[in-house]
């Protein structure tokens, strides 16, 4: 790859941060637009401050921010200086706009480390300007299906990235049928995460998305499962498995609220761990934070100690104080997250109300046929639930779907405008759960500004 000479560098550079300086005077992010006027200048740019870094790329459909945001926190725990993009723009353009702003006018990195969210269909446009240490893949849902249409059609999109990058370590679930094939036919390193059996529970599994054996093309068999088509698989036929994890979770033996207490082994040694984000999924976050740093070659213990003080990332178990209640905030966009959310806003045992906000913007992909799919009877059975709201573009759409699931109309409200919304949760009495889809989380978030003093992601 041609390296751009320093006349291109620094208009590459000067263009990219005053583009971004002017739009965010006038309220904007300010994500992409600088990265594409930046790269319209040197195609290249983006090479230059990576190649004096070592970068962490997290990809995958769900916990991608979070384990970022996890990660992050245990470099910087381990005296790390690091660099992490915050907007969320996990496109090519929106990640050369947030790198080569951190960056002096002859593009030298302010900070050695990085950890970078990548969009699944970027990761192949990304990983050739900047060469990852280390590339992490969460899971793999059904997501977008007008993007991506099937689950197959996104790990082949990944795969892509993963040749470009050989040199990379892969970190992968163990348990996820899809994320944790991507160690077969390359030559890269691999560190593989995930739960045991000791944490998982016998019975029925949901193989959605589960695919078909990599070797043979069977249907898969379970040992045990976590949730969705996560869990101890095996090939009856060719004897393809489950890994046992490097980084492995023994035991879940809290959880509540404010996090779980669980057990960790790596490297032989186990210990209790506590990280300060609640539910099953944020436990493999905390997995795959820790062998993103074990891959990285930084001590384990360090990133252990961090994840009792992590803070929530943007829109994912975010807490906000509205008129003396608690409202938390839990970014829902597939059916696997979107239950998994149910699971954890019904285990608490205690009155609460339920915010559903459904968007199908570009940001949340125009099919939103995913809801059928969904287990709102679950949500709507819960004889805790108070109160459900529904706002959003689709929200008459999501109105008639919660019907359906048997929601007691009489405590079910459609809300056209956030404001509004906001208003009316000033005025509730018990704990309330938003449930939003990405662009319609950040409306809400805006709209709860002004009276909870949440700040924009840059600010």
């Amino acid at each position: 790859m041609k390296k751009p000479n320093t006349l291109q560098t620094v208009l590459s550079v000067a263009s990219c941060k005053a583009t971004r300086a002017l739009l965010r005077m006038t309220g904007r992010g300010g994500t992409a637009l600088p990265g594409i006027v930046a790269m319209k200048v040197s195609r290249n740019i983006l090479s230059v401050p990576a190649k004096d870094m070592e970068i962490v790329v997290v990809t995958g459909t769900n916990g991608k921010t979070t384990t970022c945001n996890m990660i992050e926190h245990a470099l910087t725990e381990c005296g790390c200086d690091c660099h992490r993009d915050k907007s969320g723009a996990n496109l090519l353009h929106g990640i050369a706009s947030d790198l080569i702003c951190d960056t002096d006018w002859l593009g030298r990195p302010k900070n050695h480390y990085a950890v970078l969210e990548v969009d699944e269909a970027a990761l192949k446009q990304v990983v050739p300007y900047i060469r990852p240490k280390v590339i992490v893949v969460t899971n793999l849902f059904g997501d977008q299906a007008d993007r991506f249409g099937s689950v197959e059609n996104t790990l082949k999109e990944i795969r892509k990235g993963v040749k470009r990058s050989p040199d990379s370590v892969l970190v992968l679930n163990a348990e996820d049928t899809q994320s944790v094939s991507l160690a077969l036919g390359v030559p890269n390193n691999v560190i593989r995460y995930g739960l045991e059996e000791t944490v998982g529970v016998q019975g029925d599994i949901d193989l959605t998305d589960a695919g078909k054996c990599p070797k043979c093309g069977s249907e898969y068999e379970y040992d045990y499962h976590i949730y969705a088509h996560l869990g101890g698989f095996r090939c009856p036929k060719c004897g393809y498995s489950h890994q046992a994890p490097d980084v492995a979770v023994t035991s879940i033996d809290h959880m509540d609220t404010n996090g779980s207490r669980f057990r960790l082994r790596t490297d032989g040694q186990e210990e209790e761990v506590f990280v300060s984000l609640p539910a099953v999924y944020n436990v493999y976050n905390a997995a795959a934070c820790v062998a993103a740093v074990k891959a990285m070659g930084l001590p384990v213990s360090e990133a252990v100690r961090s994840l009792s003080n992590v803070r929530s990332a943007f829109g994912r178990m975010e807490t906000f104080e509205l008129g003396g209640n608690v409202l938390q905030m839990i970014l829902v966009k597939n059916p696997a997250g979107c239950n998994q959310a149910f699971t954890y806003v019904t285990s608490f045992k205690d009155n609460f109300n339920a915010v559903l906000c459904l968007n199908n913007r570009t940001g949340d992909g125009h099919d939103i046929s995913w809801i059928e799919n969904t287990d709102y009877e679950k949500l709507c059975s819960d004889p805790y639930l108070q109160k459900l709201y529904v706002c959003g573009d689709k929200a008459a759409e999501l109105f008639d779907r919660l019907k359906r699931a048997g929601a007691d109309e009489n405590r079910m409200e459609l809300v056209t405008d956030y404001t509004e919304l906001v208003d009316k949760l000033e005025k509730e009495t018990c704990t309330t759960f938003l449930l939003p889809n990405y662009t319609a989380m950040m409306e809400l978030r805006t709209a709860l500004g002004p009276k909870t003093g949440n700040k924009d992601f840059w600010e």
